[in-house]
């Protein structure tokens, strides 16, 4: 590091974020938790560069890169500063609460598990395959223990893109010489050009420091031996061998192509642990796995159907990605949003279904095209939510019914519990073992009646919590509880209508 720091715990940078702590120095900056005056509760990263020998180019070019990214596995960007008289500059993105893999390895030693090497794996490749299918293809460049984020029930986020860059068509080699030694590919530092067979090599060595416990990430004579000791498949040691060839045309032609290596070497993997193991859904290559589809309709306005879906996706994010859609298309909750977040361009620029905005941990998103979600399902999510508000639009209905958990919001009054059995009848619906029936606001006893009159159908009360971006509070603990247990282990249906007439 060749610069001093500026900040200070309780600073104010731009008179909205209130710096807490250091939490990070990189090779070029200085990394610190800062409060967010605006959202109260809310905290960012600020990552503070200075501006040295012309190098401006590249840290703009980095937060220009960071805010055209949307992948639940990467940081996204809200803020950018850029320098000052002094030469400072600042980027504020999003605080990934966890433990890097190489700091993970320090407490604790010994190679990590197959199955958790393979859920690791899967999960990088993920955003490899994103990268990389830009045009022209985003190359990270650096690959290692220290940009791998453990978040939580074998999750990860991939983080610090600050060298990354987009292939130069033509390029015979990169203008400068970066990366990080025993990780970065040998064309980082010979007379090549960085180009996606680069972060495959970084892929492998990764592969190799975490099988050897960290004490390797280049291949040596002899670790066939020391890796077969440890438990690993011996179907994965060519595989991280080929990663690591030295010569970019020998290793694999693309992430994905990893991905179909690693698939029958994941089957060994359980069979090995005498577990059947299930990967995380962030790391499975999007085509293999729809998202659980989570739909919210309200009987009649005014009832929390918003407010209630807000909370479910920061009950959601906590386990997995989630998307949340202002599916009405009367509704301006997605602009609100934009508002809220000091960001009302970003309502009209990204519009319906295009790149969404991202806001502690949830992706949101206006109502796409004609209503068609299939684009989001492609994603790499664990959950959608939609908003269908009260519904009285072409769509609603039928959506209602085809989700994987349709969870329907009414009202608890006594004297308007009959407006739900209406609501039934007119929507020519019925419950279904799936659905989820909520009273907002109310009492058991409300509840009680309203299950009676529908046949022993099992209703819920949901308790009050002033803020639904709330990842901890008494109304996403309970809706974590009702959702969980639907979400949990199962396979979820396919999107053909299935609702019957009563």
């Amino acid at each position: 590091m060749n610069f001093g720091t500026r900040l200070r715990a309780g600073m104010i940078l731009g008179d909205r974020y209130r710096i807490a702590r250091k939490i990070g120095i990189g090779g070029m900056s200085h990394v610190f938790l800062a409060e967010d005056l605006r959202l109260p509760g809310k905290c960012w990263a600020v990552k503070e560069s200075i501006d040295k020998e012309g190098s401006y180019g590249d840290i703009q070019a980095e937060a220009e890169l960071l805010i055209s990214l949307s992948h639940p596995l990467l940081p996204g960007v809200i803020d950018f500063f850029p320098p000052d008289g002094e030469g400072y500059c600042y980027l504020v993105m999003d605080y990934i609460e966890g433990v890097t893999l190489s700091e993970h390895l320090l407490a604790n030693p010994g190679p990590l598990p197959a199955i958790r090497i393979l859920r690791y794996a899967k999960q990088l490749l993920n955003v490899l395959h994103y990268l990389h299918g830009h045009q022209p293809p985003i190359v990270h460049r650096d690959m290692k223990p220290g940009n791998i984020m453990l978040t939580g029930c074998d999750e990860l986020k991939l983080i610090d893109l600050g060298i990354a860059r987009r292939l130069r068509k033509g390029g015979n080699e990169d203008t400068e010489k970066l990366g990080t030694a025993g990780f970065a590919a040998p064309e980082q530092y010979g007379a090549g050009q960085s180009e996606p067979a680069s972060d495959l090599y970084g892929l492998g060595a990764l592969l190799l420091y975490m099988a050897t416990g960290g004490q390797f990430s280049r291949w040596q004579p002899g670790l066939e031996d020391k890796l077969r000791r440890t438990g690993l498949p011996d179907a994965l040691i060519p595989v991280i061998r080929r990663l690591l060839r030295q010569h970019p045309e020998e290793r694999y032609p693309s992430a994905e192509a990893v991905l179909l290596a690693l698939e029958p070497i994941e089957v060994q993997a359980e069979r090995t642990s005498g577990t059947k193991y299930k990967l995380s859904p962030s790391a499975v290559h999007p085509p293999k796995r729809k998202p659980a589809v989570v739909a919210l309709l309200g009987t009649a306005s005014g009832l929390g159907t918003t407010h209630t879906s807000l909370a479910a996706g920061s009950c959601l994010s906590r386990s997995g990605a989630a998307a949340w859609v202002d599916y009405d298309p009367a509704s301006a909750v997605y602009e609100r949003i934009c508002n809220l977040l000091d960001r009302p361009e970003e309502a009209h620029v990204h519009g319906a279904g295009g790149s969404p905005v991202a806001w502690r941990g949830v992706h949101y998103y206006k109502r796409p095209p004609e209503g068609d979600i299939s684009s989001l399902l492609g994603e790499s999510y664990r959950y959608v939510i939609l908003d269908l508000g009260t519904g009285g639009y072409a769509g609603a209905v039928e959506e209602f019914a085809a989700s994987d958990i349709p969870l329907l919001v009414a009202s608890g009054a006594d004297w308007r519990l009959e407006d739900t059995l209406h609501w039934l009848a007119r929507s020519g619906l019925a419950p279904q073992p799936n659905w989820r029936i909520c009273l907002p606001l109310s009492g058991q006893a409300a509840a009680g009646l309203l299950g009676a009159a529908l046949g022993g159908v099992a209703v819920h009360t949901l308790p009050y919590q002033q803020d639904p971006f709330q990842q901890k509070g008494k109304l996403t603990e309970t809706l974590e509880r009702l959702l969980k247990e639907q979400t949990t282990g199962r396979v979820f249906a396919k999107r053909s209508g299935f609702f019957r007439k009563s």
